[in-house]
């Protein structure tokens, strides 16, 4: 059977069977609206950095104790546990936390389980008095996703009651949920202020009143009694505990506690706070898993937080600040209605082209098959609905067409020359087959490639390649089935009156077709003189590639378009050794400056968390108006804040926005760690690579991510002469700590709450290292001493924290990119600056956004090579001849050229979602390509010399061409007049395609006659082995037929 008879079968089954065409179409359209109840739906595609994060606290330890004994000892241990891809820590005073980077696809379930493991086994490796340490499957640096406050008229301990209890009790049921943390919440406490003079005159010690106050604590389990017939648990009791109950405990024989201390059940002094535009509040943060849904999440938390309003008091209210699922619904939202835009806007296109009702719908049925089928492709494989599948479905929209208008433009060809419609549907579909299978087995080979990208790239982009790919694939099967055969009984082609008279004067004429209209008549001609003139087509097609790329040479590289989420975080960051107090005072001057935008309704919440970190560091949250409601962008607000806040000159002040793909230190500018062995050098070196960059026009406001000292006084013990006497360094140190800060002497439970009782000294407070030498302890002999007389205090500083690199130690830089420069081009930068300021033996290394660019970019070169090798081996596949892959792929340059000048035009840059547009840009400009060298080659194959065959290639393809670059190219306009949440990287794409696509196919129309004629003599006759094999097959046959000499 001849290619041309199997081609008629298949296309005659389909004409001939409409019932079953038309089965087999809705049968798509069934399953994709019956996956539509099943599909995820998410913000981004299911590939977040799988991620653990490991806390210790080691109360009283110094940075450097916690790092070397706690930190560095995990680290070894957790270098045994499979899937690790980094690992990253950071010590400070009493805390360690490990974030631990598994390699992607890894089970965090799994390595979770097998962290702990290797927890419990290192236990003894570890102090005595640390506490366990904790695994969580999320990040230890991750951003919250929910931020809710609450306030109300009661006092903080009330409101901290509810937080604690019956708000974190309910929100800790949602599914997905890695760590709720409560912010500036103040707890009732015993407070005993102890008067040391009548301590000291009585001849007792702060350890004689812990002691006492421990004997509250005597819930104990003492047996039981056991007949023949039960069993009776004994167990001592607690008594109900009040301040008189606590202030009548007896010391000795002669003293009580009363006679010594005044006892208060009080509100704890706080060490945060949290303020809701001024007002005090409970702060709720809820940081997710490092794989949980965001907006499953949201959606969750928002039903718990309605039911938890129901149940407060009516003079309380919990309230969400800020919230990542409404970007992530707003983003999906916009994208469905560029979808819907698209829709429209292609359908239009077509019947301006076909200027007939009946062509118009066969294609346009192709739209809901396609889109809908792609759902269940999607929920069959896994993948979730999300904004960058919405995104490929988008620019789906304009290509899914264009098989069926190929198919039927071509069948309406042919009825116009005369064939009855279910001829001229055979005929039609039949000689635009194979190129319709070509352009679809090279759109869906294009973006194999994608799915190489490395680290969370790869991820995202795999699923957007997928989608586009299987959508245009079942286009293509409606144009093969079902576009046959609806124009066989719609007959679409059916001659007009006013057509039927055009043909007759064109016979007159001599006219084999009816005249050109005006505007395909100057195509014809500007064609024909180009390939009369080809080297001047060619020199001004190179001309334009050389001044696309110059213009194109500062187009810089960045991971993600800066974002309008509608959020700031402003990072507050005050002088070594601030106070609570201090950050507390120079946060209201934050907030003053911010008031006038809350007025405006610019800003529609300020939530500030002060003490987090210490009193050094402070965060403010800005929640922007919805993006129907401002006139401005985030970025023009951003720059004014970033303005306005430097002002405030008690404190460093950052301003930072997330980004889309959740990276760690998203949105904080440039971040890196110089890394190396020697603490002090690498100081040194930061410090110096830190000028460096501020002297730098490509940086503002570089400074280290961390402070570097903090002040300490260190107490030196002589411990002959502390033993001698009887004191322990456990009592001094017990000793020390309760006379500054207090002490814990014991907890008791009260209505089923866990109630501190702490000491403190009265009358003067500490507050000066000389005051720590009339610090009493009392001796074996039970004289009391000042502490001066067995240890000495020695003022200095002291690291406050410490940070490590996959096991390295270092030192963390962050700094602000200017205005009009790129994250790569700061990223090149800071290497050329490193290299002459940093010292042998260290070096940076990239973290956030910079990392992932890094990685990225490292391999974007070559996934643009094998994107043109595959394509090039798919052409040559389905051509059978590489010289018409050559010429195809000759046309590309030019249009990836004509692409980069269109981001340049429009300010744009190098980011992920431009670089997916450009290698969709690949495939498309190949798909035009393929609709004229098939065509050409078939008519060779009639017959015709290449001259011939090229010319009425052309002139017959060029509506075709043209209707499917005007639909895709229109079909992408919505990317680029959207608005909204997530509209910058739909408009990076958008411009892609809307301003590249526009350009490569003027290339195609003009470069592809030119470089055929040159280039195709070259590979001889089309399909040559096929017409071998046939003429073969023939002479075989014939010779069979022939009578043997013996006959």
């Amino acid at each position: 059977m001849t290619r041309q008879q199997m081609l008629k079968g298949m296309t005659r089954l389909f004409v001939a069977r409409p019932i079953l065409a038309f089965v087999i179409n809705l049968l798509i359209i069934i399953a994709g609206i019956a996956a539509v109840m099943g599909v995820e739906v998410r913000e981004m595609p299911d590939v977040d950095q799988p991620s653990l994060s490991v806390r210790t606290s080691y109360d009283g330890a110094s940075a450097e104790v916690v790092d070397r004994e706690v930190t560095s000892v995990l680290e070894d241990a957790f270098g045994a546990l499979d899937g690790i891809k980094a690992i990253s820590s950071t010590s400070s005073y009493g805390r360690s936390r490990i974030t631990l980077d598994l390699n992607s696809g890894a089970d965090v379930d799994i390595a979770a389980n097998e962290a702990r493991e290797i927890v419990s086994q290192t236990l003894r490796q570890l102090p005595d008095d640390v506490d366990d340490p904790t695994v969580r499957k999320s990040d230890a640096d991750a951003d919250p996703i929910i931020r809710l406050a609450l306030s109300g008229s009661q006092s903080l301990a009330q409101l901290t009651s509810l937080a604690e209890g019956m708000i974190t009790d309910r929100l800790s049921l949602v599914d997905g949920i890695a760590e709720i943390t409560v912010t500036g919440s103040q707890a009732k406490e015993f407070r005993l202020t102890v008067s040391m003079p009548s301590l000291l005159a009585r001849g007792l010690t702060l350890g004689d009143v812990t002691k006492t106050l421990r004997t509250l604590r005597n819930d104990y389990a003492l047996g039981s009694i056991e007949s023949d017939t039960s069993t009776t648990i004994l167990r001592s009791v607690s008594p109900d505990v009040t301040a008189e109950l606590v202030g009548g405990l007896r010391i000795n024989s002669t003293t009580y506690v009363a006679d010594i201390a005044d006892v208060q059940f009080t509100a704890e002094d706080t060490t945060q706070s949290a303020r809701v535009n001024g007002r005090p509040s409970i702060g709720i943060d809820i940081v997710r898993q490092s794989v949980g849904n965001t907006l499953t999440i949201s959606q969750d938390v928002r039903t718990a937080v309605s039911e938890l309003q129901q149940q407060l008091p009516d003079n309380v209210s919990l309230t969400i600040t800020t919230d990542d699922g409404v970007f992530i619904q707003g983003s999906i939202e916009e994208v469905s209605k560029s979808i819907l835009m698209a829709i429209g806007i292609v359908i239009v296109v077509i019947f301006l082209f076909l200027r007939s009702w009946r062509a118009t719908l066969i294609p346009a049925l192709a739209i809901p098959v396609a889109l809908i089928g792609t759902i269940a492709a999607i929920w069959i494989v896994g993948f979730s609905i999300n904004t960058i599948s919405l995104l490929a479905l988008v620019l789906a929209t304009g290509m899914v067409v264009d098989d069926a208008i190929v198919v039927v433009e071509n069948i309406v060809r042919r009825r116009h020359e005369g064939e009855g419609p279910r001829l001229a549907a055979i005929t039609g579909s039949n000689e635009v087959f194979f190129a319709v299978i070509s352009t679809t087995a090279t759109l869906a080979a294009v973006f194999i490639p994608i799915s190489f990208l490395p680290g969370q790239a790869g991820g995202v982009f795999s699923e957007f390649g997928f989608v586009l790919a299987f959508c245009v694939t079942l286009s293509t099967v409606v144009a093969l089935t079902m576009a046959p055969m609806l124009a066989s009984l719609l007959d679409p082609g059916k001659p007009s009156r006013k057509m039927i008279k055009a043909d007759e004067e064109a016979r007159e004429n001599g006219q084999t077709e009816p005249k050109d209209g005006p505007i395909a008549g100057l195509f014809h001609k500007v064609i024909d003189q180009s390939i009369r003139l080809p080297f001047l087509t060619l020199g001004i097609a190179m001309a334009f590639a050389v001044f696309a790329v110059g213009a194109s040479q500062n187009l810089t590289s960045t991971l993600t378009p800066p974002e309008d989420r509608g959020m700031f975080f402003i990072i507050a960051i005050a002088p070594v050794g601030s106070t609570n107090d201090y950050m507390s005072t120079q946060i209201e001057e934050v907030e003053g400056i911010l008031e006038p935008y809350r007025d405006s309704g610019e800003v529609t919440s300020v939530l500030s968390l002060i003490g987090r970190g210490g009193g050094q560091l402070a965060f403010v949250i800005v929640r922007l108006a919805d993006w129907s409601v401002r006139e401005r962008d985030q970025a023009t607000i951003g720059a004014e804040f970033n303005k306005k806040l430097s002002v405030v000159s008690g404190i460093r002040v950052l301003v930072r926005s997330p980004n889309s793909l959740g990276i760690r230190g998203g949105g904080s500018g440039l971040q890196f760690a110089v890394t190396g062995n020697n603490y002090e050098t690498l100081v040194k070196g930061a410090d110096k690579l830190i000028a460096a960059m501020n002297a730098d026009p490509v940086f503002t406001n570089a400074q280290l991510s961390r402070s570097d000292s903090s002040p300490q006084i260190s107490v030196d013990i002589d411990r002959d002469r502390a033993l001698e006497l009887g004191i322990t360094p456990d009592t001094i140190a017990d000793t020390i700590s309760a006379m500054t800060q207090g002490l814990t002497a014991t907890s008791v439970f009260i209505d089923g709450e866990e109630v501190d009782l702490l000491m403190k000294p009265g009358g003067k407070p500490i507050n000066d290292p000389s005051d720590l030498e009339q610090i009493f302890a009392r001796t074996n002999d039970g004289n009391i001493i000042p502490l001066s007389s067995v240890a000495t205090f020695e003022q200095g500083l002291s690291q406050a924290s410490y940070s490590r690199e996959n096991g390295s130690l270092a030192v963390g830089v962050r700094a602000n990119v200017a205005n009009g420069v790129a994250l790569g081009q700061s990223v090149s930068r800071v290497r050329e600056l490193a290299s002459e300021a940093l010292p042998l033996g260290t070096g940076i290394t990239l973290l956030g956004e910079a990392a992932e660019l890094d990685s990225s970019r490292s391999g974007t070169i070559m996934i643009f090579a094998i994107a043109a090798i595959i394509v090039f081996l798919v052409l040559s596949a389905q051509f059978e001849s590489f010289v018409s892959a050559i010429i195809i792929m000759l046309t590309v340059p030019f249009g990836l050229a004509a692409a980069m000048l269109a981001i340049t035009i429009t300010g744009g840059t190098l980011n992920y979602y431009s670089q997916i547009g450009l290698v969709m840009l690949i495939g498309v400009m190949a798909k035009n390509g393929i609709l004229i060298v098939e065509f050409a080659n078939q008519l060779r194959e009639r017959g015709q010399d290449i001259d011939s065959a090229i010319r009425d290639a052309v002139r017959l393809r060029i509506r075709p061409v043209m209707m499917t670059m005007v639909s895709t190219v229109f079909g992408g306009l919505p990317l680029i007049l959207t608005s909204g949440a997530g509209a910058e990287a739909r408009t990076a794409v958008g411009w892609v395609v809307v301003g590249g696509l526009g350009f490569a196919t003027v290339f195609t129309l003009f470069l592809i006659p030119v470089l055929y004629r040159w280039i195709a003599p070259f590979g001889g006759e089309p399909g040559g082995a096929a017409h071998k094999v046939q003429r073969e097959a023939e002479a075989h046959a014939l010779k069979s037929e022939q009578p043997s000499p013996a006959e």
